[in-house]
């Protein structure tokens, strides 16, 4: 994720805004929040966990102080999805960062940072708990809030939406067409299909035992119990530097089938939904092959899905948009 957290500003609060929301627009804006956290409270939280930050200004810290921030980045492919949640969510402005390549949806008023708190409070899964958390004690802190630092959803992971979120966010799902061989000579092709979840092992901050640790084992290994499959761990270097992750990939049918069951019940929202379309697509004709050699024609169709999906599709239908909410 970019560094985009600074220069928000001085705290310049009137009062009577905070009132306000505190007590004219009490009723309604409980009520709307409500909705919103019933529809979309497990997929927001998991979005912003996976592309997201909650930027808290340090109490003891010295430097310009500003409110709570919560800020998500989106590819440009994606802007659609950002400007249907700012709507949806009546909550922040979305800016297209079109030289950087990323589209960002910014909310910075205090009355739609406290509206997303409320929806994503309690259905969070990973160490950024640690930041809504924070930002929660800011405003009991500052503004005599009374809200509570719900803990972490230890719900089973398909009784929510947090999974397409954090996937929309973090996942990615893949194809490939390679040559199956015999005595050293090509007979046919095979493809393959994928979904991979991969995150960084340690969160960057310090996390209590009580929100969990700051370790993302926990939560990566929910999800590889949930997919059947083994929880990996990679190890990258860059320079001077060295990255851990942890990885989550499905690669046999089983696992497949427990994707497609899943994200068939809690869909995608940003462009890998049409990935995801185009993946359960040829999950679906290898089941049906049962093991038979893939024909010329078939060839040509995974050759033909292969040359438009993910980073090189260039017609976007976001018609699936119209299911949210």
């Amino acid at each position: 994720m970019p560094a985009l957290i600074g220069g928000f500003g001085k705290i310049n609060m009137n009062e009577n805004t905070i009132k306000r929301y505190f007590s004219v627009e009490k009723e309604s804006n409980t009520k709307t929040e409500s909705d919103l956290r019933s529809k979309l409270g497990p997929y927001l939280a998991g979005l912003i966990e996976a592309d997201g930050s909650i930027a808290v200004h340090s109490k003891d810290s010295n430097a310009q102080k500003y409110r709570p921030k919560i800020l998500v980045v989106f590819s440009s492919a994606d802007q659609p999805l950002a400007k249907k949640l700012a709507c949806v969510t009546k909550a922040g402005t979305v800016y297209n960062k079109k030289n950087a390549g990323y589209v960002l949806w910014q909310i910075q008023k205090t009355e739609d940072v406290l509206k997303i708190v409320n929806i994503i409070n309690g259905y969070m899964r990973t160490p950024k708990i640690e930041a809504l958390h924070r930002a929660i004690n800011w405003f009991n802190d500052f503004y005599n809030c009374n809200i509570n630092c719900l803990g972490l959803d230890l719900s089973p992971i398909d009784s929510n939406a947090w999974l397409a979120g954090f996937t929309d966010g973090d996942g990615n799902f893949s194809i490939t067409l390679t040559d199956r061989k015999k005595k050293g000579n090509i007979t046919s092709k095979r493809v393959q299909t994928f979904f991979r979840l991969e995150i960084r092992q340690t969160y960057h901050r310090d996390v209590s035992v009580e929100q969990g640790g700051a370790s993302y084992f926990t939560i990566l290994s929910k999800i590889a119990n949930y997919l059947g499959v083994n929880l990996l761990s990679r190890t990258r270097e860059q320079k001077d530097k060295v990255f851990y992750a942890f990885m989550v990939i499905s690669h046999s049918a089983v696992s497949h089938v427990k994707i497609i069951n899943y994200f068939d019940r809690f869909p995608l929202y940003s462009s890998k939904y049409l990935a995801y379309k185009d993946w359960s697509y040829l999950v679906e004709q290898t089941r049906l092959r049962a093991g038979k050699v893939l024909t010329q024609k078939e060839i040509l169709e995974v050759e033909k899905i292969k040359s438009q999906f993910n980073s090189k599709r260039k017609s976007f239908d976001f018609s699936h948009l119209d299911k949210l909410i």
